[in-house]
Formats: C-alpha cells, sequence, structure tokens
C-alpha cells in the first residue's frame, strides 16, 4: 500500500480517517503549518503502517500485555525511523500513542472489522513486496 493509497482508503471511512486525523493532531507542531485533511493523513502512513503490520491490533491479544510491550516497541521504531526520517520522535510518539489509545479503546464491531481490513491491506502491500 502506498501513502496515497492510504489516503485514499481512509478518507474514504470516517471510522478510519476521524481517529487517524485525531492522532496526527496530538503529535503535529507548528513546523508544518496549516496542512489539508490529506496532509496530515499522509503524515500518519508511517505510524499506522507500523503500528498495524508489526502488531496485532490490541483486541486481538491480551490488552495489558499489548499496551506496554507494543507501546515500547512503537517508541524504539519511532525514534530510530523519524530520525532518520527527518521528523521529530517526540511528535511522532505523540501521534502514535494517539492512535494506539483510540485503538485500544475501540470495541466497535464495524470499526474493529474496519482497522482489521486497513491492517489486512497493509500486510498484503507488505506480502506483495516481499516477494518482489
Amino acid at each position: 500500500m502506498t501513502p496515497e493509497e492510504f489516503q485514499r482508503v481512509v478518507l474514504a471511512d470516517p471510522q478510519l480517517a476521524e481517529p487517524i486525523q485525531a492522532a496526527a493532531e496530538s503529535g503535529r507542531s507548528k513546523q508544518f503549518g496549516v496542512l489539508t485533511e490529506a496532509a496530515v493523513i499522509a503524515l500518519m502512513f508511517p505510524v499506522a503502517k507500523h503500528v498495524l503490520t508489526s502488531f496485532a491490533l490490541p483486541w486481538m491479544q491480551e490488552a495489558k500485555r499489548y499496551s506496554e510491550l507494543q507501546r515500547q516497541k512503537v517508541h524504539e521504531w519511532i525514534n530510530a525511523r523519524y530520525r532518520y526520517e527527518g521528523f521529530d520522535p517526540e511528535q511522532a510518539e505523540a501521534a502514535s500513542d494517539a492512535l494506539l489509545e483510540r485503538l485500544e479503546s475501540t470495541t466497535d464491531q464495524s470499526a474493529r472489522t474496519t482497522w482489521e481490513r486497513l491492517a489486512d491491506l497493509f500486510a498484503k502491500s507488505e506480502d506483495a513486496a516481499d516477494g518482489d
């Protein structure tokens, strides 16, 4: 899945768009200025991709164990990846924390199904990239 495909999928589904935009806003600083909705979502592509492909969704694991272990792994990834990409790791951590909190509190089955579909799209694109 490319960042552009991610934007299209997220913008087409309010159950994805609202939490991802909220998470992005949590980590955004004034350095980015005023951004369009699509641009805000694009900033979340690497965080969302990593969270959804590297870890199962919270409701698919024991919640307490997930929250502590997975958050630490996400923070380690952010420190390495975002410095390389030129982003502020603190902003990326705030955005990923907000996204993880939202995922952990998702109880609506249709919302969970939507997030699972997005995770499947990421996994399929990872599998296709591995096969090249």
